[in-house]
């Protein structure tokens, strides 16, 4: 693409409060013709200097990327609704956009609402980030819920005949209906939505949404808080996605309950490449049942399994090793560091000849941060044990009070990003 065709104010640190403080970048992106990405993160817009691009954007006809990522450092929440509303109201009639970036601004629940006309409405664009927003459970509702209906809208605006395909097309940016399955698929594909507090609470909301549009390909929910009792609702809805290609979940509380899940999910993702379930607290029973499905060939064309820190014992891992030599030729990277396990014996040992045998001898990361598997029965006895007097094993139960005493409410989350750049 040519350069020409891309406006950029990435990372100029400016103060934009006003429409006469941006007016003379406006003329400049007006003076693009054709433009197609416009890039204003790392810099400051007021709500006055937001309506003002908004005016513009309204205008661009072959916009296809809108990057609006960390553009609110240092402004009061109050005029952030109104800033951000502006902006992606102005695209809601946009049949070219296909990427929007949101992250790195504090939202916070309050801010939610005034992406609902967009995202419910817009049904051109493909790629949606959301990350590091402070929504919290509450905003995150409403946002899953305006995707919700989203894909409802999809299916309404469908041509009659629609064009069948039996191929995913990130691209296209039509609705369209799968030659092999009759599935209807939306052009929704690729989510981002780490570090925005969603916890298992809102799960069942984004469940829905998920299997409503059924075409993602690409998922990050990392370091959400969300507890193990969410996953069956979020992982039911991921599985109707068939083309779903990367799934990133670290640093959520899977255990055994979401593991199940998983497993159980995992034949319905065929073209997986990618899973990240690093510290997710997979246990070693959890973690087996999802290398048992993986020893069954479902999910062949993986080549990136990322388990880092997830309380993964021997057992489970002489299961993953059998996997890969049977069933995972394509696997280039694999995470293992942090669990329970001798880095000289027999599972890992197991591990790196199956690795080899497919000509990946590299693919296994380092191992200095083992733990050493002596205690682990014990510590898998103990953990029932508490399972049963508490109802909770000890370190859901731990993270549960850390998070409780250390969380404040979302509102006042966002109200202290929205006086620093978010990281």
């Amino acid at each position: 693409m040519s350069t020409t065709k891309v406006y950029s104010l990435h990372g100029k640190g400016l103060k934009l409060n006003t429409k006469e403080d941006i007016e003379p970048y406006l003329s400049e992106l007006k003076g693009i013709p054709d433009v197609e990405e416009i890039h204003i993160g790392g810099n400051t817009l007021g709500a006055p200097a937001c309506q003002a691009l908004a005016d513009v954007l309204k205008n661009l006809k072959s916009l296809k990327i809108a990057n609006f990522a960390d553009i609110f450092t240092g402004r009061l929440i109050d005029e952030i609704p109104t800033a951000i509303g502006a902006l992606t109201d102005a695209l809601i009639h946009s049949s070219t956009l296909r990427e929007i970036d949101l992250s790195d601004n504090a939202f916070g629940p309050r801010c939610a609402p005034s992406l609902v006309p967009f995202l419910s409405q817009n049904t051109h664009f493909s790629i949606l980030k959301l990350s590091n927003n402070g929504l919290g459970p509450e905003g995150s509702v409403i946002i899953a819920q305006a995707l919700e209906q989203n894909a409802s809208a999809a299916r309404r605006h469908r041509v009659t005949g629609p064009r069948m395909m039996a191929s995913v097309d990130p691209t296209d940016n039509q609705p369209s209906v799968s030659a092999t399955s009759g599935q209807f698929k939306t052009n929704f594909r690729v989510f981002h939505c780490g570090r925005n507090r969603l916890q298992h609470e809102s799960m069942a909301a984004w469940g829905k949404t998920f299997a409503a549009h059924g075409g993602l390909q690409e998922v990050r929910l990392y370091q959400n808080g969300i507890f193990e009792p969410g996953f069956p609702e979020l992982i039911a809805g991921l599985s109707s996605c068939p083309d779903l290609k990367y799934l990133d979940l670290q640093d959520n509380t899977i255990s055994e309950q979401g593991s199940s899940a998983i497993a159980k999910a995992l034949p319905s993702w065929p073209n997986l490449e990618t899973l990240n379930l690093s510290e997710c607290y997979l246990t070693t029973k959890g973690s087996s049942k999802i290398f048992t499905v993986l020893k069954t060939g479902s999910n062949n064309k993986l080549t990136t399994l990322q388990l880092q820190y997830s309380e993964i014992g021997e057992k489970a891992l002489v299961i993953l090793a059998e996997a890969i030599l049977d069933h995972l030729p394509n696997l280039t990277s694999l995470s293992i560091n942090g669990n329970i396990a001798n880095p000289e014996g027999k599972a890992i040992l197991e591990i790196t000849d199956a690795l080899e045998e497919h000509g990946h001898g590299d693919a296994l990361d380092e191992l200095d941060e083992m733990e050493e598997p002596e205690e682990e029965e014990e510590r898998e006895e103990e953990a029932e044990r508490r399972l049963d007097e508490v109802g909770e094993d000890d370190r859901t139960l731990k993270a549960k009070l850390k998070k409780g005493a250390e969380d404040k409410s979302v509102d006042d989350l966002a109200n202290l990003l929205g006086k620093s750049s978010l990281s």
